[in-house]
């Protein structure tokens, strides 16, 4: 799977998701958990993921309406990589 195709599976993932409330360019704070329940399982198995899932929620929602778009999700996805790779890199 080239680098492309990843990135065209992060898009149409979140179009996947979005589409649930018939906004199909925002995830609602209903939609993101079960995004991230789905797609994050390690993040289920916490004990404490519904303080986690908030907390998240809360960091991507940058413009404070309750919903999630795309430059919003990507800039959090990024951040999200990044931390993973220093993750990776330090084991």
């Amino acid at each position: 799977m080239t680098l492309q195709d990843q990135m065209i599976a992060i898009v149409l993932t979140f179009d996947k998701y979005a589409k649930g409330d018939g906004d199909c360019s925002t995830l609602s704070q209903a939609e993101l958990c079960d995004l991230a329940k789905k797609e994050f399982p390690a993040l289920c198995q916490n004990q404490s993921k519904d303080e986690l899932l908030k907390g998240i929620i809360g960091k991507m929602d940058m413009d404070g309406d309750k919903k999630v778009d795309f430059k919003e999700f990507m800039i959090f996805m990024s951040c999200l990589t990044m931390a993973l790779k220093e993750s990776i890199c330090c084991q």
